[in-house]
């Protein structure tokens, strides 16, 4: 074996490591990016539905943390239709206000 096949051990060492190193970063971060962003989809849901307050009230509410989410608030045409969402790289979370019940956790 020589250098070139060394050197092709190296980089499919390297690429086994990386994805290892992804998958175990993947399982480890999931739970806090899902309970950080069910928590903020039904408190802002809450705060826009509930309390009739405007999106951007809310959302100030919730600064600077709500930077590092992407948050998308959908007002229903039907007053029991509308839906907040929150995205955090590729974790997504999202609660539905229903009306007489209020805001529900969804996924």
């Amino acid at each position: 074996m020589g250098i070139p096949g060394l050197l092709r051990w190296i980089a499919g060492g390297l690429i086994v490591l990386i994805l290892v190193g992804a998958g175990v970063a993947y399982v480890l971060a999931r739970p806090y990016a899902q309970i950080g962003g069910t928590y903020l989809a039904k408190q802002i849901c809450s705060c826009v539905f509930d309390t009739g307050r405007s999106d951007a009230s809310c959302r100030a509410e919730f600064e600077p943390d709500i930077d590092k989410f992407q948050v998308t608030i959908h007002h229903g045409v039907h007053p029991g239709h509308s839906v907040v969402r929150t995205r955090l790289f590729i974790f997504t979370s999202a609660a539905k206000y229903t009306e007489g019940y209020g805001c529900t956790v969804v996924k």
